[in-house]
């Protein structure tokens, strides 16, 4: 009861046959790990993949957005996208924010998921779907490329591991 007010409930995942199918042979370990957290529930975060979002929009700085403009995970979705396995993440926007600042920071998401995934962003009546697309390379498999998987979950603690 204490921490109730820290909960921070998961988000639905949808998932289609083909890609449950593909996603033990192709999902990367940041992917697995992506869809494990956010679809739990979590305590102290102040949203879904708040650090991530945190170091890709750079919020409060000079090219960075506004924290309160941040975007909302709202859900996440796999499917197949080229035969290849894609985890979409999908965003509610606020007030404000630019659909162009996805697309000016693909290639920061793309390195910030990878290695093994291509980014793409998709315009949605809600915000958008960011779609983190296997590249059919391997790269990102069995937690060798990255040691890493994800930041911490708060400043001070040691980064997680697959």
């Amino acid at each position: 009861f204490a921490l109730k007010y820290a909960e921070l409930k998961p988000v639905k995942c949808r998932s289609t046959r083909e890609a449950l199918a593909l996603r033990g042979s192709k999902a990367t370990d940041i992917q697995n790990q992506i869809r494990s957290d956010v679809t739990r529930f979590r305590y102290g975060d102040e949203q879904h993949l708040d650090e991530a979002l945190k170091r890709i929009f750079r919020f409060g700085r000079y090219d960075g957005i506004p924290r309160k403009m941040s975007p909302v995970l709202t859900g996440v979705r796999e499917e197949v996208v080229d035969g290849e396995y894609a985890l979409v993440l999908e965003f509610a926007h606020k007030k404000r924010f630019e659909q162009d600042q996805w697309v000016k920071r693909l290639e920061k998401i793309t390195t910030f998921f990878g290695p093994g995934i291509r980014a793409t962003v998709e315009e949605t009546a809600q915000g958008a779907d960011l779609s983190l697309i296997c590249d059919g390379t391997g790269e990102g498999r069995g937690g060798g490329e990255k040691g890493d998987v994800l930041p911490p979950l708060m400043p001070g603690l040691p980064a997680r591991q697959k």
